[in-house]
């Protein structure tokens, strides 16, 4: 029969024991779990997919290279954030959004950066400038009609994914993201004379008329109101007038005008 003394030592060897087991365990799964991390992030390995939305400007292999990964892609190695400050400071892209979705799944949502107009810079090329005016593209001549060509202004010597500072070109570019791309589309041609007066150019064949440069982005609801009206029919104009209170329509070969309805 066991003394106490026994019971007692048999007691605390029983304690080291499973002491020692569970430091054994513990071991095995930080070895396992090591030796898992190293596995899943070592060069070659494949995991994940990549859904991009919005574009098919960006490929698979473009994001690795954002992640400052390797090809195959493998989601443990993408940093969704690292993903969506390249993106941010792509000129290409106007949003992006980045996000994990279940299971094994980046998610890219971007919004393209469309082409608002062309206009002349200081070095006798143009520059492809977006809806907010950031600069898309420098070119030694117009490569397509895309976007219209804003005749008359100037923005000085301004560079890939900078913002034009010219009050005046920022105006008409507000005025052409308000009217919408289906009235966008029928202008050619943007001319700002020498007293700052704006005249665009339907393909119709006729100019609108619409006033001064520094309320032009004023005179959108009015154009797209008369652009509607008159769009599906053949009106043979002289040129259209939206710069005054009443916008008229001067017509081909008379002295009429047809007070158009604001």
């Amino acid at each position: 029969m066991q003394t106490i003394r026994e019971k007692l030592r048999e007691n605390r060897r029983r304690k080291r024991l499973r002491l020692l087991r569970l430091l054994i365990y513990l071991s095995v799964v930080v070895a396992l779990a090591v030796a898992g991390w190293r596995y899943v992030h070592q060069p070659g390995f494949a995991f994940g997919s990549v859904d991009i939305r919005g574009t098919s400007r960006l490929t698979e292999q473009d994001v690795i290279e954002m992640a400052g990964s390797q090809p195959p892609f493998n989601l443990f190695n993408v940093s969704s954030s690292r993903v969506r400050t390249a993106l941010e400071h792509d000129t290409r892209f106007q949003t992006a959004d980045v996000r994990y979705v279940w299971p094994g799944v980046l998610r890219i949502i971007v919004r393209e950066r469309e082409a608002a107009v062309y206009v002349a810079n200081a070095y006798q090329s143009y520059l492809k400038l977006d809806y907010s005016g950031v600069v898309l593209d420098v070119t030694a001549a117009i490569p397509d009609a895309n976007a219209p060509l804003l005749v008359g202004e100037e923005c000085g010597n301004v560079y890939i994914g900078e913002t034009v500072a010219n009050a005046r070109v920022l105006n008409i570019l507000h005025f052409l993201d308000k009217i919408g791309h289906d009235a966008n589309d029928q202008i050619v041609e943007i001319v700002v004379d020498a007293s700052h007066q704006v005249r665009v150019q339907l393909r119709g064949g006729y100019p609108v008329l619409l006033g001064s440069a520094d309320t032009v982005a004023e005179k959108a609801e009015v154009f797209c109101t008369v652009f509607d009206e008159i769009k599906d029919k053949k009106i043979k104009a002289e040129y259209i007038d939206l710069s005054f209170a009443k916008p008229y329509i001067r017509l081909n070969g008379s002295e009429n005008e047809v007070i158009l309805k604001k």
